[in-house]
């Protein structure tokens, strides 16, 4: 049995188009029971969390919770799941609700919003799930073993430093990990412990359904090792394999068991030189707030990005067109906004079939027929923007 402390939160996406009641206590406990594993989940939420939970008892009898009273069911909003969503109450308005202790043999604790635990454990997995002033473990807890999951942002908070040395050193000598996992989303994760050093990869998946695919990893990364007491290097690939199929076909797979991967491997490189053009229109505010969010996605994946609009601007003369041609020249990939089929765009995307660059294309709005003549390029078309943005850099 795997006890885990966890919010459950409504999730809305546009990008998807989806309105569901997860968060990532409940997903991870999802992936556990979907996979036979008894759980004690603690959480805290309003009479709709109670009756969703209850619900979902019907349908996992090895579901255990322990619920606690909060006034909200507290609501992610996001544009698409690169984007910092909007959360409904807002942060400082979100009522704390009672202080608990949580002991058991084994624990996956993430970080929450509306409650404060104490966790004693034999084998425990924090994910703290927040990189806007992260708790480090020893503040609230203790465990004769610790592994940290964290995305870089949050280590680097945690820790005080950007230097991996200092991280590491933090999270072994402070914190007293057994083991840190860092996760650094298309590019995979790096597995620490013991003075190992071991590179996780990510599987390149058609769809990147992101929201809850961190969740995924921590719940079956702890289902490998706390409840099959599988080696520290194959919890984490079975994880991120797990991951991949959550993120391509939101199915909770025990991958211990698949001789025959499904996905390729993406294999790391330096992209810091390479360059993605951002073909958009940007006459809209709608199209504006679009493409400065695509263009902040690209940037914080550490690729350069040349985007006409911020680095060029507005205008009608012929220098203006001779510096986009230019910025496309330079560019490794180039990334086409097709919704409302803007001239320029299909202009630059025309452009690049014709030198042979890489297209990726997303769209909402737009019928097949209307890019007929881009068919002949090296173009792969996307409906949804975060598996659009995520190809992208799996294509440089």
């Amino acid at each position: 049995m795997i006890a885990v402390v966890g919010g459950t939160y409504r999730e809305i996406n546009y990008d998807n188009v989806s309105h569901e009641i997860f968060g990532s206590g409940f997903r991870s406990s999802k992936f556990l029971l979907e996979n036979n594993c008894k759980v004690k989940y603690v959480t805290f939420g309003n009479e709709e969390t109670l009756l969703y939970l209850e619900e979902n008892k019907k349908a996992y009898p090895a579901l255990d919770f322990k619920f606690l009273t909060s006034p909200e069911l507290i609501t992610f909003k996001y544009s698409f799941a690169l984007d910092n969503p909007m959360i409904f109450p807002s942060l400082p308005n979100i009522v704390k609700s009672e202080h608990i202790m949580i002991s058991d043999d084994n624990i996956i604790c993430f970080g929450l919003l509306e409650g404060e635990v104490n966790i004693k454990g034999i084998k425990v997995i924090y994910d703290p799930q927040t990189a806007v002033k992260p708790k480090k473990f020893s503040a609230f807890g203790e465990a004769e073993k610790l592994i940290y999951i964290v995305n870089k942002s949050e280590a680097e908070s945690i820790s005080g430093s950007k230097d991996i040395k200092d991280i590491k050193t933090f999270f072994f000598k402070e914190e007293k990990a057994y083991a840190l996992i860092i996760k650094n989303g298309p590019h995979g994760a790096k597995l620490y412990y013991d003075q190992y050093e071991f590179d996780i990869p990510s599987y390149i998946t058609s769809n990147v359904h992101k929201i809850g695919s961190g969740d995924i990893f921590t719940g079956s990364f702890g289902y490998y090792w706390l409840e099959k007491d599988l080696p520290l290097e194959k919890c984490a690939l079975y994880a991120s394999l797990s991951t991949a199929y959550f993120c391509d076909i939101q199915a909770y797979i025990d991958t211990s068991s698949i001789e025959n991967k499904q996905y390729k491997e993406h294999v790391f490189s330096d992209l810091s030189e390479k360059q993605v053009y951002l073909a958009a229109p940007f006459f809209s505010l709608a199209e504006l707030i679009l493409i400065d969010k695509i263009r902040t996605a690209f940037l914080d994946f550490g690729v350069k990005v040349f985007s006409p609009f911020h680095d060029i601007g507005f205008g009608d003369d012929e220098s203006i067109a001779r510096k986009d041609i230019e910025g496309l020249m330079k560019s490794d990939i180039i990334f086409c906004v097709f919704d409302n089929l803007d001239s320029g765009t299909l202009i630059e995307s025309g452009f690049a079939l014709a030198h042979d660059k890489k297209i990726i294309g997303y769209q909402r709005t737009c019928e097949k027929n209307h890019l007929l003549m881009l068919k002949p390029a090296d173009i792969k078309l996307y409906d949804n923007l975060t598996s659009a943005i995520y190809n992208t850099i799996w294509s440089l």
